[in-house]
C-alpha cells in the first residue's frame, strides 16, 4: 500500500506543478496505467462538431513507458466515435464507469482493426466536469489477470482542466 499512496502523492504532485494540460493528463495516464496494471490507456475528448456529439482520440496507446509525442493523436490522425457506438460512446452517454471482462460480446471492434491490437477487456470512465463529459479515459487489457476488478474502478482519475480540442 506505501507504493500506491506514493504513486498517488505524485500525481497529486504533477497536477498542481505541470501548467501543461495534455502533458499533465499524459503524467498522470502513466501512473494510472501502471497503478492499475492496464497494458494501455487512451483519453477521447468529447466534442459537438456540425450539431453531432462525438469523441475523439487526443491521447492513445499511453503505457508506463510511453513518450507524449508517440501518444498525442493529431487532428488529421484521430479516431472519432458517436455518442451511440462502442464502450467509450456508453460511457459518454451513461455518464457511468464501464467494466467490459470480455470483449467478445457487444465491442466495437473497427479501432483493434485499424491498429492490429487485440482488446479483452475495458475499464472506462467518464471525466466530468459538473454534470458535464468532457472526456472518457479507458484502460484495457489487465496485465496478469483476466480482467479489471471493483476495486479497480476505485481508482479515479483526479479532476484536471482539460483543453477542449477546437
Amino acid at each position: 500500500m506505501r507504493e500506491e499512496s506514493e504513486i498517488i502523492f505524485d500525481l497529486l504532485r504533477d497536477v498542481q506543478e505541470n501548467l501543461q494540460a495534455e502533458k499533465c493528463t499524459f503524467n498522470v495516464m502513466k501512473k494510472l496505467c501502471f497503478l492499475l496494471r492496464a497494458d494501455r490507456m487512451s483519453l477521447f475528448m468529447y466534442r459537438t462538431r456540425n450539431g453531432i456529439a462525438e469523441l475523439a482520440t487526443r491521447l492513445f496507446n499511453v503505457h508506463k513507458d510511453a513518450v507524449l509525442e508517440d501518444c498525442l493523436v493529431m487532428p488529421d490522425s484521430e479516431i472519432v466515435f458517436p455518442l451511440d457506438m462502442g464502450v467509450v460512446g456508453h460511457v459518454a452517454h451513461s455518464k457511468k464507469i464501464a467494466n467490459v471482462p470480455n470483449t467478445e460480446e457487444h465491442f466495437c471492434d473497427f479501432v483493434d482493426n485499424l491498429t492490429e491490437y487485440q482488446t479483452k477487456n475495458i475499464l472506462a470512465s467518464p471525466i466530468m466536469n459538473g454534470k458535464d463529459v468532457v472526456a472518457i479515459i479507458m484502460a484495457v487489457n489487465k496485465i496478469d489477470e483476466p480482467h479489471f476488478t471493483k476495486r479497480d474502478e476505485e481508482v479515479r482519475m483526479p479532476e484536471i482542466p482539460l483543453r477542449r480540442p477546437c
